[in-house]
């Protein structure tokens, strides 16, 4: 049964990608590093031990004031290209009590639809929080994936 009262929002994003390249770019630590922030964020200390029960971390810091903000949790679900759920939050919350996000590529031709999909915590476009945070962030995955410069 899924429990229907824990906040949550969706974000779907088509990347000009196949899904083996944007799989990729939520797998591998240096490519992750190279865009998992919203803009104004830089990256740091990537570590994803992308298995069943593997845990990962990386660190954001803020560019204009330093703040440092560590973040990690364990994948719960993967399939590979298809499929893959996680914990988010402080890198030592219980993988049961943290909010979760799934992500599903789905293979669109030579492009990738990403459901970005958070249970757990709330957002809404023009939050200045977390979900125009994520959204910045697939922005920036974007493009990475087009080879473009990030903000």
């Amino acid at each position: 049964m899924t429990d229907t009262t824990q906040p949550e929002f969706t974000i779907t994003r088509t990347f000009d990608a196949p899904r083996e390249l944007v799989w990729r770019a939520w797998t591998d630590e240096g490519e992750l590093a190279q865009w998992l922030h919203p803009f104004g964020v830089t990256t740091d200390a990537v570590s994803f031990d992308v298995r069943v029960g593997g845990r990962y971390l990386y660190t954001m810091t803020v560019d204009e004031t330093g703040d440092v903000y560590p973040t990690g949790g364990e994948f719960v679900e993967v399939e590979p290209f298809d499929r893959l759920v996680f914990s988010w939050g402080m890198p030592d919350a219980s993988v049961d009590e943290a909010p979760r996000i799934t992500l599903t590529f789905i293979e669109r031709g030579d492009q990738t639809e990403l459901i970005f999909h958070l249970r757990g915590y709330a957002g809404r476009p023009g939050d200045n929080d977390v979900y125009d945070g994520w959204n910045e962030t697939l922005t920036n995955m974007q493009r990475h994936l087009a080879g473009e410069q990030l903000a």
